[in-house]
């Protein structure tokens, strides 16, 4: 009986500890690799900025303040190429899409100069290369820097 109790522990532990740690790598993902702007001395990343560990498929939406007057650089990135990420602007005020990366052949990056402050809604999503990546999870990052006054 004991062996059976321990058998299933470390069973368990095999399949649920590797995705926690996976998880925990990921939350400052945005601060590194493909999220980093080759215009560092220019710009500085947000705090606005994200990393997310996101199922195949699902979208995860927040909002941001972004202001006017100041050139924006919105940069994506993942820790797999087997997956397009996926980001959709949008204004919180009527609803309307400002960019969206699908067709862009799925560009990861785009510099934004708005005329004046705005509250906005960015979605973002894996989606799958090919038809057999359709299951799993991602590591995502959304680096947004802002022009240095």
């Amino acid at each position: 009986m004991k062996i059976k109790v321990l058998t299933i522990a470390i069973f368990l532990f095999l399949i649920l500890v590797p995705e926690y740690i996976i998880a925990q790598e990921c939350t400052n993902y945005h601060k590194t690799g493909d999220c980093q702007t080759q215009y560092k001395d220019r710009y500085r990343l947000s705090s606005l900025s994200k990393s997310y560990y996101l199922q195949v498929g699902k979208t995860v939406k927040y909002e941001v303040v972004l202001y006017g007057e100041y050139e924006i650089i919105i940069q994506c990135c993942t820790n797999m190429d087997k997956y397009n990420i996926r980001f959709k602007i949008t204004s919180s005020d009527n609803g309307n899409e400002i960019y969206d990366n699908k067709y862009n052949d799925y560009l990861n990056n785009l510099n934004l100069l708005l005329d004046h402050t705005e509250l906005m809604s960015i979605e973002v999503s894996v989606e799958p290369k090919k038809k057999k990546y359709e299951q799993g999870k991602v590591c995502i990052g959304m680096a947004i820097y802002n022009e240095k006054e």
